[in-house]
């Protein structure tokens, strides 16, 4: 039997074959400090659509944590900066919150916004012979999740960059003190900018939501404090900049990759891109795992789980399943059955699922079409992100055919 280990040679590079042995030798397996590890589709979309779990707490792990692994309290925004993140919240504070960030998403015109950034960010690359493909794909993001949530213009690409990609890192496994410093100084920062674009009587554009999330009414819930309204802008910017930077520069490689594929996008119509668009983020997957916690005694396939037993759902393994999907490794544009499970599930399914499937659609042919005249440089080979729970391009040098 292979046990799961990240750690594992090549893993960073290319985790699918070390996942695949997993999947086929031992799909439930029971990690080194206690958690299970489930790699199946079946599992993962069973424990995905149950009720019988709730996400698992990072605010509550950070607060218990603090004087234990951090010098006198020495990172005290870890616990304050992720209190409102939804993705970790359960019952009716997560329901409210959800609600009080979708109202707000609705209200923003993401296709305008969308078509906006694609219109300014791109004519920046047309005379450029060669760069690193991870700036084309995040720039793109940087440009939409900057507007979508007010920053105003002092604050740089080369920031929210760092902000977003440290506050992305703080969910990840194996972590150092100074790791977490350096998030924690992050979220300083970023609570430092929130407030001053919360502040009354401070200048706000229109559908931004610095503007929008004050405005609504929440009934039967009182108004979010001021850390919690920081807490949830950070969680709501890091989700839109890092998410589809990580999943932009993840399908933009296959796509390089396959000039043929570039061909078929820019050729295919509106149905055809929404199918394509499934089975790209179904290779993509850029969170390939999710937490979840049994909330009573429970038998998974045989398994038995007691209460409050933390599952990691392989959500990269449960997308390349052969027993689920034919050909898992390679990518079918017209793969018709996609129940794809990159945006998890059930009641904690990911709020920007729309907007992320919105994001992809308008922009693979513009993206296509300038990139269809780059190719990788000579032996150049891509470099991933050294993290676990999110998978990213680090670098990938194109150049002008």
């Amino acid at each position: 039997m292979v046990t799961w280990n990240p750690y594992t040679p090549g893993y960073f590079d290319d985790p699918y074959p070390h996942l695949k042995e997993c999947r086929e030798t031992n799909p439930v397996q029971k990690g080194i400090h206690g958690e299970w590890i489930l790699l199946r589709h079946k599992h993962v979309r069973q424990v995905l659509k149950s009720d019988q779990f709730d996400a698992s707490n990072l605010s509550n792990y950070f607060a218990s944590k603090e004087k234990i692994i951090f010098d006198q309290n020495a990172c005290p925004f870890l616990a304050r900066g992720t209190r409102q993140w939804i993705m970790y919240l359960n019952g009716a504070e997560h329901i409210t919150t959800s609600n009080l960030a979708g109202l707000a998403l609705r209200r923003i015109d993401f296709t305008a916004l969308i078509e906006e950034a694609i219109a300014v960010c791109l004519p920046g690359f047309r005379n450029i012979a060669s760069f690193n493909l991870v700036d084309l794909a995040s720039v793109i993001p940087f440009y939409l999740s900057k507007k979508m949530v007010g920053f105003g213009e002092h604050v740089t690409y080369e920031k929210l960059r760092n902000f977003s990609y440290k506050l992305a890192v703080s969910q990840d496994l194996f972590l150092s003190k100074k790791d977490y410093r350096e998030v924690n100084a992050e979220f300083e920062w970023g609570f430092g900018e929130f407030e001053k674009m919360l502040a009354p009587g401070a200048a706000r554009q229109d559908q931004t939501l610095a503007a929008l999330l004050p405005e609504i009414d929440r009934p039967s819930a009182s108004p979010l404090a001021a850390d919690d309204m920081h807490s949830l802008l950070s969680m709501l910017f890091m989700a839109s900049f890092e998410t589809t930077k990580d999943a932009l520069s993840i399908i933009l490689t296959e796509l390089i990759k396959r000039p043929s594929l570039m061909e078929y996008v820019i050729g295919a119509d509106e149905r055809q891109i929404k199918v394509l668009t499934e089975e790209l983020l179904r290779v993509a997957c850029p969170l390939q795992y999710t937490v979840r916690v049994c909330r009573e005694d429970l038998e998974l396939d045989g398994t038995f789980l007691p209460a409050g037993t933390k599952l990691f759902l392989g959500l990269a393994s449960a997308n390349r399943d052969e027993e689920v999907f034919e050909q898992p490794d390679e990518i079918l544009p017209g793969r018709g059955d996609n129940p794809q499970v990159a945006f998890g599930g059930g009641v904690h399914a990911c709020l920007g699922a729309r907007i992320a499937r919105l994001e992809v659609r308008t922009w693979l042919k513009p993206l296509c079409r300038f990139l269809v005249d780059y190719q990788v440089a000579s032996n150049e080979k891509p470099q991933w992100q050294r993290t676990i729970f999110m998978r990213g391009l680090r670098q990938l040098t194109i150049v002008r055919k």
